[in-house]
């Protein structure tokens, strides 16, 4: 369908053009849209046939005959002056391709269509062509991240995704606005079916399919549920708004229903035993925490201090990486101790791995405290500090801190941390499971080929919040940097400026920033969301390949973050809806406005569906009369 013709009325280029709409009794006959895909045709020497795409990104209506005040308009309108009204269009262009010998290539020439040529609509598989989808689903690689306003998928790029090109997806938005937790657990759902259906036809998919998936759950305990059904899904379900979002469910290839395979963790209730903290969630959910072998092993002891005072107290640096260093050794030494603790009491593991030879003796009655010399928890370590029961911790201490005052000022830090819950997650070793080569109940199972594993830190205390996301990453990139080809590892963390700030960060700060830059090279694969991209530090944002801006504050979009908006997308960033997203990546020429229909599954702690008492006693009556 012709809609009109590249006006000459304005300045056109390759990369931008207007289009003046084809008029009827002063009305445009096909009035486009915002988001709107069109074409053009045409030729020039000695290239031959062109042919142009583009998206509609503006669109202004005014009058076309010198008209310039109001009392000049309302003569015109009583048709005692000339006036015309006229409807321009703004495009940009997404896809140039050549006609050559009866064959589309891409080699197009970059020059602007001539004034007067006619403008089509783009309708069917041609917006696929268009936005340069068609080569990705030729070639399987297509991902769907929501559907247009004519209801067409759009996609990404695999890819982008699993760091073949790059990796990592950002998510920005207004709180409790852009919807932007229901947005990351739907590419979660998308993933994993479109990994599922393609997986024999691309090696990438494969990859997709066999992904893990790690979501923090940092507020309420609203992705506690994500294998319940969404309430608000069930009770639309047969309206006219659930058959729409089925539709759109349809259209992407995606079954709307709850996660399946999902595991569930939240911090011990207290210190006394290992029940899981959760007010509503009482099945499949386990316990967490490290104990002494892991925060050593894996050098996770700094990640309990504040950021910032290590960054400015250097004497409280040197403490920290003193302790770690220590008690490093003292762990290799334990586990000598440990190797002839088996050998004397026959219960010598297969293997030579360290860790397992330390956890068997402690299983059958290995003491870490007196024979190995490790602190349990934190009182243990504090003891250490305060008294002269170990010499050797005691004359190291004062021989590189050179002084007490240091001494008192770790001995103070160490209560404070106790203090605001980080004994919590810091177990004793006596919980260790007496089978070895099993996980253990304290460790976070989470390395299992599409599984997702939700590990709630909502009701613990900034700092300890920080140490448990920083641990799981720590674990993450060891057990990805061990082996080669493994498969991926997604991580969703929502207000990411928080742990990775614009400034500073400390251990944790570098934690993300590493992930970031090197995280791609062993599929580890960050979903970082958070309300201004602004806050958050900038090699970290920048490195991110899909870029995600729900709805926005006007200020936040004027800051160098959104520079890959146009300034139209920046004006409707502002006025988004719940549900609607524009996205970004780099093998589209212009980041594309999409909608993402409700989650089928619950994100909200109240939101999960249940049965009625009388839907309860129907079911009852037909199984067993």
């Amino acid at each position: 369908m012709t809609i009109g013709v590249v006006t000459g009325t304005s300045s056109s280029s390759p990369y931008n053009f207007f289009v003046r709409l084809h008029q009827e009794n002063n009305r445009p006959i096909h009035m486009v849209q915002i988001d709107d895909v069109v074409k053009v045709i045409f030729s020039y020497k000695p290239y031959g046939e062109i042919i142009y795409y583009g998206i509609v990104t503006e669109i202004n209506a005014r009058w076309d005959f010198g008209l310039v005040s109001g009392y000049e308009e309302e003569i015109a309108l009583k048709g005692l002056l000339p006036a015309f009204p006229i409807y321009i269009a703004t495009v940009t262009t997404t896809r140039m391709l050549r006609v050559e010998k009866g064959k589309v290539t891409s080699d197009a020439p970059q020059v602007p269509p001539p004034p007067g040529t006619e403008v089509l609509i783009a309708e069917g598989e041609e917006i696929d062509i268009a936005l340069g989808f068609d080569d990705l689903i030729k070639q399987n690689m297509a991902v769907p991240i929501g559907t247009f306003r004519n209801g067409r998928p759009a996609y990404v790029d695999v890819r982008y995704i699993l760091g073949e090109n790059g990796a990592h997806i950002n998510i920005s938005g207004q709180s409790g606005v852009a919807s932007k937790t229901s947005y990351a657990t739907f590419l979660v759902r998308s993933f994993l079916d479109t990994g599922k259906k393609l997986r024999e036809k691309n090696e990438l998919m494969g990859y997709l399919s066999r992904s893990r998936f790690i979501i923090f759950n940092v507020k309420g305990e609203g992705l506690l549920f994500l294998d319940k059904w969404s309430k608000d899904w069930k009770n639309l379900e047969k309206e006219e708004q659930g058959k729409h979002w089925k539709k759109m469910y349809e259209s992407m290839g995606i079954e709307p229903k709850p996660f399946e395979k999902v595991l569930f963790y939240a911090p011990r209730r207290s210190k006394k035993n290992m029940a899981p903290w959760s007010n509503k969630r009482y099945d499949n959910i386990f316990s967490y925490g490290w104990d002494c072998i892991d925060i050593f092993k894996m050098g996770l002891f700094e990640l309990m201090f504040d950021p910032q005072e290590l960054e400015i107290n250097q004497n409280l640096q040197l403490a920290v990486t003193t302790v770690q260093e220590f008690l490093y050794e003292r762990l290799e030494k334990a586990v000598e101790e440990a190797a002839k603790f088996c050998h004397k009491n026959s219960c010598f593991p297969s293997t030579t791995d360290d860790e397992i030879i330390l956890r068997t003796a402690i299983a059958n009655g290995f003491d870490i405290v007196a024979q190995g010399k490790l602190p349990e928890g934190i009182d243990d370590l504090i003891k250490m500090f305060s008294e002269d029961s170990d010499k050797e911790f005691s004359d190291k201490m004062m021989q590189e801190l050179k002084g007490k005052s240091t001494i008192m000022a770790m001995i103070r830090r160490l209560k404070s941390i106790k203090n605001i819950g980080m004994d919590l997650i810091w177990i004793p070793t006596s919980f260790l499971s007496a089978k070895v080569g099993t996980t253990e109940e304290h460790k976070i199972n989470w390395d299992h080929p599409g599984q997702v594993t939700v590990i709630d830190i909502s009701k613990l205390r900034p700092r300890v919040q920080s140490f448990v996301v920083g641990a799981v990453l720590v674990e993450v990139m060891r057990s990805r940097e061990e082996k080669t080809d493994q498969d991926p590892v997604f991580i969703f963390l929502d207000e990411l400026n928080k742990y990775a700030p614009r400034h500073g960060g400390g251990p944790l700060g570098n934690l993300f920033r590493d992930i970031a830059e090197r995280g791609r090279s062993f599929r580890v694969i960050m979903i970082g969301a958070e309300q201004t991209a602004s806050e958050v530090d900038y090699r970290i944002i920048t490195q991110s390949s899909t870029t995600v801006v729900g709805r926005q504050k006007g200020a936040e979009l004027e800051k160098p973050e959104y520079a890959h908006l146009t300034v139209e997308q920046k004006e409707r960033a502002a006025l988004l809806q719940q549900g609607e997203m524009i996205v970004d990546q780099p093998f589209m020429r212009i980041p594309i406005t999409v909608s993402f229909p409700l989650p089928a599954w619950c994100t909200r702690e109240d939101g999960y569906y249940t049965l009625s008492e009388e839907k309860i006693k129907q079911i009852e009556g037909k199984l067993y009369g």
